[in-house]
Parts: C-alpha cells; structure tokens; sequence
C-alpha cells in the first residue's frame, strides 16, 4: 500500500512540475493538476478518525491493519499532507442514516471523514458533504451460472414468440380464406363450367397445410385466382421456411448463451427469490426510492432478504442454493475471479471453472465519493487531490487492482465445441408425443362413431322388418331394402319356402316345368344367376 502511494505521489509531482513549467506557476480552482497540491505538509502531526466500512476487497482489516483500495487513497493523501489517522468502523456495518451507520458517524462528529466508496445520495446532503465523484457504482444481478441457456428449446429458437403465433394464426386463416375466395367466384361467375369449381373447405385446409410441409397436392386449381391464392402462399412457405432452416443452422452451431433473468424486475415479476447485504446501498435505496418499489415489496412478499452474513457465506449460498445476489459489480467481479483462479490452481477443468454469472445490464447506478462532516473544512483541501487523481485516470486503474483486463467469465465462454443437448430436442419429443395423442383420440372417436352408426343401422333395419305387409310391400317413407326372399319372389314370381338339408330355399317353378331352388337367407343369393 505505502508502496503503492508512493509511486503516485511521484507520478503527480511530476505531472504537477510539467503543468507548472506550461502554466508559468498559474493557480488553479482543482480543476486540473496544479502546484497547489504540492504544499508543504499542511496537517503534519495531526491524527483523524477516519471512518470505513467492511468491504472486501475495498477496504478491511488484516492482523489489525486497515487495507484495500480504499486505504490506498488515504495513504495518498497522508503522504501529501502529513496526517495520522486511526480507523474506525461502525458497529451497524450500514451507510445509514443520522440514526446508525457511518453516516451518523459524520452527522455525529465521531469522525473527520468517511473513507469508503458510498454512493451519492443527495438525500442526505443535510447531514454531510461529498468529495469530488471519485467513479461510479453499477449494481448487478450474480447468480450460478445454468446448465442451459434460457433461448429455449432449439427447434422454437428461430422466431420469437409474435413470429409463431402470426405464422399460427396465417395457418388457420388461410385454408377458410381461400374456399371464402373460390365460393364468392363460383357464385358471380354462373354458367361457366370452370370458374363454378368449387374446392372443398377440407382440401383448401389440407393444402395449406400440406404446402407447410413441404408436400404436394392434388389440387388443380383451373382458374387464374385461384392459382395466384396458391401460388403465393407457396412463395411465402419457400421464404419462410428458407429463414428458419438459416436461423436454426446458426443457433444450433452458434447461439448465444442467456439468462433466464436480465435484472431485478425480472426477479420481481417471476416472484422469484434474492438476497443482498444488509445495511447495503441497496437495502437503503429499496427502502427510500419509490423507483425500486418492485423490489420493497418482493421483501415484504418474503422473497427477497438482505442477509447478515459474511461474503463467503454469501457466495456458497449462491452457489448451492441458487439464490441470485444483488451486489456492486467491483465486488462481485473479484469474487468471480477469486473462485476462478482457486479452480485454476486445483486443476478443475476449463469449462467448469466459471461457475458464476452476472447480468449484461446494471442498475442503480449512482457517483461514489468519500464523504466528511457537514461543517468540516477538509473538503477544500483533498478534493483539489481527489480531482487530479480522478483526471489522471489514477483511480480507475487503482480500482480495476488485483483484477484481469479481460471481462471474467463472460456470459458467452465462446466453446470450440456446440454438441446438441437433449433440452435442444425437447420441442421434437413434444410433437411427436402429441402427435401419437392426437392419433389414438381420432382413432377413438372413429371406432365410436362407426359403432353408432352401425346401432343406428339395426335400429332402423328391425323397424323396417316390423312395417313389412301381407303382400310383401313396405312403407314408402321407410328406404331400406326388403329382405331376400321378398326380392326373389318380386322378381320370379311367386314360389314357395322349402327346407333342403337345413337350410331355406326358395323353391321356383319354370314356364318349361323344371324346378329351380334358390338360397334366400345366404349372402351367395345375390350372385345367384339363372336362366328362363
């Protein structure tokens, strides 16, 4: 750390020496590095009470010696202007308010300044002054990182929802679209022979759906509108059909991976479960800014928690509960790439190493600064520091310490290797399970309606049996056939029933005296041929 604020110190005064020989020792307002800063030790032998918050790795306490990256500034600004300081932490590790936290430290004057990165909040402008914007805080959503993406199964990932449902609902109106079409045709074009062809509603449904398929029909449409309604539909099926096989081939060979959530509105809307620090700029803000109303009452439904527990607890309940974490992303990027590199040193394979995640997008974005009592006169002197050290891009390399240049595992880890996941089939097993389910209702339904109207049948042929008259005749309303026997004896004139080895024969005399027998109650009495 000394070594560290050392190194900057020497970086300024060298700035500071190359701005004096071009601005001739010109005075400045702390708007640029001048020579102003460089006074002489302007509190040597004073000691203050600097207040911190516990923030891993921004600023805590190892063996009873403050560090972190927040007490790299405060060396900075002891080597410049001589102070000592002993460190003092709240006894609510919170931001608070004028009742508890380290901002009730300042409000009180139980402390000369506030060395932690706290958010600006402009609420509290009545009970302290703000330094200089040091950088800013993004928040984000962590969380262990799925097994799958969240695009869904591969066969629907082409199109997004709107796009299925207009080709669904393309699918059930074109078919009844096109009878419409030739109907109204056939009826103002009477008399043509052609142009009053009528298709029937379940081909026209057919070859819409056949056309979908890739199949084709045996529909000959004869005339000229009628062949344009299904010449463009065919034209639409080529195109679109040609734009889901490309957008297949490339999610199946390159998707990107997502989430199921993008931020906290999504835990909020799916009523989903989350923890955060307690006492955390979050947990202030959920409970002051009606902006973030979503989450307070995702709380008070017992979804959301902020929590009392240390970071490694935190992380460990991430990881085995799968429990998203609302965090800062500064913290939660160097705790990704703390576990990183503890998988890298015991040898757990590359494409298991990252196993945590965060949101593309961040929120509750606000100014960090230090902070000092309301009435203090420090201000005036560290924010001319401040300010250099923030144009000098000195703080965001001191912040961006201890971590790669590189985003730490990245949403997409970019694999070599797209082997297809059973999840990326899912949407086939489900068609052909309906497909089998739609099989069996239809064959279901076939065999009763057969079985109806094969009862209906019998009802009908034993009222008729019942209606027949002495003379052989029946009932004109009744269009049942009369049975055999009244057949054979309407056609060759009247015989008489006789009994031959069991069986019941008609028995006919012919003009030339001979006799012929004919069955009467076997089906073979239909096929019988005889001559006069």
């Amino acid at each position: 750390m000394a070594a560290t604020a050392g190194l900057v110190g020497t970086l300024l005064m060298h700035i500071c020496t190359n701005y004096e020989a071009i601005m001739e020792g010109t005075q400045t307002d702390g708007e640029h590095i001048g020579c102003d800063l460089w006074t002489p030790k302007l509190f040597h032998g004073k000691t203050f009470t600097i207040a911190a918050l516990k923030e891993f790795p921004l600023s805590y306490l190892e063996d009873g010696i403050p560090k972190g990256i927040v007490f790299d500034f405060v060396e900075i600004l002891r080597d410049k202007y001589g102070f000592n300081y002993t460190v003092k932490f709240p006894e609510d590790n919170i931001i608070g308010d004028a009742d508890t936290g380290i901002i009730s430290m300042l409000h009180k004057k139980e402390a000369d300044i506030a060395a932690a990165f706290l958010p600006v909040f402009h609420e509290m402008d009545n009970l302290v002054n703000w330094s200089t914007t040091l950088d800013e805080s993004n928040w984000v959503v962590m969380l262990k990182r799925p097994s799958e993406s969240a695009t869904g199964s591969g066969l629907l990932a082409p199109f997004d929802s709107t796009v299925w449902i207009l080709i669904l609902v393309s699918l059930i109106a074109i078919g009844p679209t096109i009878y419409i079409i030739v109907l109204i045709r056939a009826m103002l074009c009477k008399g043509d022979e052609v142009l009053t062809t009528i298709v029937p509603l379940d081909n026209c449904v057919w070859f819409v759906y056949g056309a979908l398929m890739k199949q084709g029909s045996t529909l000959m449409p004869m005339a000229d509108s009628t062949r344009l309604l299904f010449a463009t539909w065919w034209i639409f099926i080529t195109i679109l059909t040609s734009f889901y096989t490309a957008n297949l081939t490339a999610f199946l060979t390159l998707s990107r991976f997502t989430l199921p959530i993008d931020g906290p509105k999504d835990l909020a809307k799916n009523k989903a479960g989350w923890i955060a620090h307690r006492g955390s700029p979050l947990e202030y803000v959920v409970q002051n800014d009606k902006d973030y109303e979503y989450l307070n009452k995702s709380v008070r439904d017992g979804k959301g928690r902020f929590v009392d527990l240390a970071d490694i607890d935190i992380f460990t309940l991430v990881k085995n509960k799968k429990l998203p974490l609302l965090r800062e992303k500064r913290s939660v990027e160097y705790w990704m790439f703390r576990d990183y590199m503890t998988k890298t040193e015991n040898s757990v394979p590359e494409n298991e190493r990252c196993t945590f995640v965060v949101t593309p997008n961040s929120f509750m974005i606000h100014g960090i600064a230090f902070a000092y009592p309301k009435d203090s006169v420090l201000g005036k002197t560290f924010d001319p520091l401040f300010q250099s050290l923030v144009e000098s891009g000195i703080v965001k390399h001191l912040l961006k310490q201890g971590l790669p240049p590189t985003e730490i595992c990245p949403l997409n880890l970019r694999s070599t290797e797209r082997q297809l996941r059973n999840g990326d089939l899912f949407t086939t097993y489900m068609v052909v399970v309906v497909g089998f389910i739609s099989s069996i209702v239809a064959f279901i339904g076939e065999v009763l309606y057969t079985t109806m109207k094969r009862c209906s049948m019998s009802s009908k042929i034993r009222t008729s049996d019942a209606d027949w008259t002495g003379d052989y005749g029946y009932k004109k309303s009744e269009m049942l056939p009369p049975p055999y026997s009244v057949l054979m004896q309407q056609q060759h004139g009247l015989g008489k029933h006789q009994i031959i080895n069991g069986r019941d024969y008609l028995v006919i005399n012919s003009k030339s005296g001979d006799s012929q027998i004919i069955p009467v109650r076997s089906p073979s009495a239909f096929l019988f041929q005889y001559s006069a």
